[in-house]
Parts: structure tokens; C-alpha cells; sequence
């Protein structure tokens, strides 16, 4: 009889994944309501039907302090800032549901339209 190791059920789980998320948990952000953002964009995920295709990782820090809370989504590469709850929910019924940039939110970065080279970006400051 074949059996199936948890290392090999956990490898299985990530093949439905299609969005990563990283969600600041530095102090800062929490201090600005990072956890409570959080809680939401979780259940708004559970809503939508689409929490188990997201992984959610919390990071210690993403250096983006005075734009916080801050959230991350790849592979799209997208940086949020000053995600309060209805930001988060946005987040996951626009950016994750339809694949569209999320209303109303504060873009930091968005690297599918952000085309120019790092040496172009710098020049044009």
C-alpha cells in the first residue's frame, strides 16, 4: 500500500496556491493597525471563496516604516501601503478575485506596470 508522507500533503497544498501575500507585522504596523488589516483581509479571503489559493506569510519587516501597514502580493509584485480593513478587503476581492489593482488603495510599487530600469528611475529624480 502506498502512503503519502505530510511532507508530500503539504507540497500538494501549494499547488492550488496562485497569490502570495506578505503582511508587515513589524511594529510599526502594528501599531498602525496591521493586525486588525490583517484579520480582515483573512476574511474577506474566506468570503470570497478563495482563502485556500492564497498563502499569507508574515514578515518581520518590509523597511517601508512610514508607509504601513504594508502588504505585498506576488507574483504580481504590487506593494500596498496604509492598509486599514477596507483596504484589506479590496485587496481581496479586487487584486485577488479579479486581478485588478485594488480601488482606493495606496499603490508603494507596481512592477507589472513599472517597466523602466532601476538606472532610469534614478536619473528621472
Amino acid at each position: 500500500m502506498l502512503t503519502v508522507s505530510g511532507a508530500e500533503k503539504r507540497l500538494s497544498g501549494l499547488k492550488k496556491i496562485r497569490t502570495h501575500i506578505l503582511a508587515c507585522e513589524h511594529k510599526d504596523c502594528l501599531k498602525r493597525g496591521g493586525r486588525e488589516s490583517l484579520r480582515e483581509l483573512k476574511q474577506a479571503l474566506r468570503d470570497a471563496g478563495t482563502r485556500d489559493r492564497v498563502l499569507i506569510t508574515k514578515v518581520d519587516c518590509l523597511d517601508q516604516c512610514d508607509e504601513g501597514p504594508v502588504m505585498v502580493v506576488y507574483p504580481d509584485g504590487v506593494w500596498y501601503g496604509g492598509v486599514d480593513e477596507a483596504c484589506a478587503r479590496r485587496i481581496a476581492e479586487k487584486h485577488v478575485g479579479e486581478g485588478r489593482t485594488a480601488d482606493g488603495c495606496k499603490i508603494l510599487r507596481d512592477f507589472r506596470r513599472d517597466t523602466r530600469g532601476d538606472a532610469e528611475r534614478e536619473e528621472s529624480k
